[in-house]
């Protein structure tokens, strides 16, 4: 009797256990990964677009705070990591906006995130891309390039710096009097292949690359807290999106923020950027959702729901995947995200026309 009993408990847990399994692999999500390595590469995706494809057409995946890979500590790091993918990874992965921040020190930039030290200099921001574009040289990066932090004293300006790097690299980085006036702020693929294209988010006596300011951009990056401060976030999330798609043909370029935090506050209600990415109650890639309520409610009409009715919240990655797959979208412009997953950047770089059955490698 109590040889059957012990077995019956045995197979209830065993079996409770390949349920709960199940149920954590069924809340990963492809739009969202805390992985270092997403098991997806598309390196020469844009080497099937046409020459004459203007940057304003074209939908790209691309990350923010691109190299915000290391908090100050570990208790710290939820605060201030964005990306588990380095550089390279995230290049190979597809994507090709890139969000650069940086600290001035000396006669150098050192990357940052705010005042934290991400453990590399722009020095290897340059090697890393230019490894990438020598070895796909159909190919093209956007650089967003900021000053995040105030500079050590005694520090060159922010223009004698970037002038230097420029010239050690002038083969590399895009000149945009290379082109007519006209096209400075809008240029086509054909004349940028192979180069960084500087979005210049810092003040200079004169033009290094796109104006960042000549973007029309989606940045609300202060997520309020509760389901409300979520579902905020993603209506604009949504609403640019819907303006991108409705507006591919007027060159403009769109950039679309998926990124936000709770501040100071997400160290109470775990708002971390993660979570904004997510909707999780981990960052973990395959944690599950994160309960808002178990009554049935027509409230935050998008967030996920199960068959019973009960409200999860959704993240930007995850709903945004969701809404560009679904929702018969043709373009999306770039898309600057944390953590994304193989699937926003998948359905973002099909957005071009391109098979991606071919594999790319």
């Amino acid at each position: 009797m109590r040889k059957g009993l012990k077995s019956s408990i045995l197979t209830c847990l065993t079996l409770a256990s390949l349920c709960t399994t199940t149920t954590v692999f069924a809340d990963s999500h492809p739009g969202y990964s805390y992985e270092s390595n997403i098991d997806y590469q598309n390196a020469t995706w844009m080497s099937e677009l046409e020459d004459s494809k203007k940057i304003s057409e074209l939908s790209i995946p691309g990350t923010h705070g691109s190299m915000a890979l290391h908090g100050a500590s570990i208790f710290d790091e939820n605060l201030t990591k964005n990306q588990t993918m380095n550089l390279s990874q995230q290049l190979h992965s597809g994507i090709r906006y890139v969000d650069m921040r940086v600290k001035r020190v000396k006669d150098s930039f050192a990357m940052h995130h705010g005042i934290v030290y991400q453990k590399a200099m722009f020095e290897d921001v340059l090697k890393d891309t230019i490894q990438f574009l020598r070895e796909h040289p159909k190919e093209t990066i956007l650089m967003r390039l900021k000053e995040d932090t105030d500079p050590e004293a005694g520090s060159q300006s922010f223009e004698q710096i970037l002038k230097k790097y420029k010239e050690r690299n002038v083969s590399y980085i895009w000149d945009p009097n290379s082109v007519a006036s006209p096209e400075k702020n809008n240029p086509q693929l054909g004349d940028v292949r192979g180069k960084i294209v500087l979005l210049q988010n810092f003040t200079a006596s004169q033009e290094y690359g796109i104006n960042y300011d000549s973007l029309y951009t989606q940045d609300k990056f202060e997520v309020g807290i509760g389901p409300n401060g979520i579902y905020d976030k993603w209506n604009s999330v949504k609403a640019h999106l819907l303006q991108a798609n409705n507006n591919s043909k007027n060159g403009k370029i769109y950039l679309n923020h998926f990124s936000g935090t709770g501040g100071g506050l997400a160290v109470l209600t775990n708002f971390y950027p993660w979570f904004v990415a997510s909707g999780k109650e981990s960052r973990n890639t395959n944690s599950n959702q994160k309960l808002v309520q178990t009554n049935a409610t027509n409230e935050w009409a998008d967030f996920p729901r199960d068959m019973n009715g009960q409200v999860f919240y959704g993240g930007m990655n995850t709903m945004g995947t969701d809404f560009i797959q679904k929702n018969g979208m043709n373009h999306v412009g770039i898309i600057a995200a944390d953590f994304p997953g193989p699937g926003l950047i998948d359905n973002i770089i099909q957005l071009n026309g391109i098979n991606l059955n071919k594999k790319n490698n």
